[in-house]
């Protein structure tokens, strides 16, 4: 593609903010950015990884603006409570893998990160757990003690014992 049929070309995010190229930046011999305006001709930017797709009439990107508003900072420090109101200790840790926050530690155990409510304090929702392991043909697929995840029931699901997976948490 030639960056002269880029210019002018109509550019919309997955959101449905609409707009057209208005210049194109390039760093270190790569393309970084598309400058955009709307119809109000107000500008903004594109960062080149965030395009899904090129069609003939226009570029589709991912609105990551609006990921990036809704994000709230990661507080540590804050004290923890399940929800009976027990304290737990501090919130001293997320653990985080490919972008993915997996763990919070909180005092002496850590709690799945999407257990976790954060704001002034940490609160930790209830989380189920299996209470024996979940066997398929004599082999266990899912471990007692594990916490019912989305994970995890995709992954019960896939083997074809979601219902069994779901009885043992019970």
């Amino acid at each position: 593609m030639k960056v002269s049929d880029l210019y002018g070309k109509k550019i919309e995010s997955t959101a449905g903010k609409k707009g057209y190229i208005i210049s194109v930046n390039a760093n270190a011999g790569r393309l970084e950015c598309l400058i955009c305006a709307d119809e109000d001709e107000n500008e903004f930017a594109v960062d080149i990884n965030s395009i899904v797709s090129v069609e003939n009439n226009k570029i589709i990107y991912e609105d990551r603006e609006s990921a990036i508003k809704a994000a709230k900072p990661l507080r540590l420090g804050c004290a923890g409570f399940d929800e009976n109101g027990a304290y737990l200790g501090f919130l001293e840790e997320y653990t985080f893998s490919k972008n993915k926050l997996l763990k919070a530690k909180i005092g002496k155990k850590t709690y799945p990160a999407d257990s976790v409510l954060t704001g002034d304090v940490a609160i930790v929702k209830r989380v189920k757990r299996i209470k024996a392991d979940v066997v398929k043909d004599g082999k266990v697929i899912i471990k007692k003690g594990t916490p019912l995840t989305a994970e995890v029931l995709a992954a019960a699901e896939a083997q074809g014992e979601y219902v069994q997976t779901n009885l043992k948490s019970i």
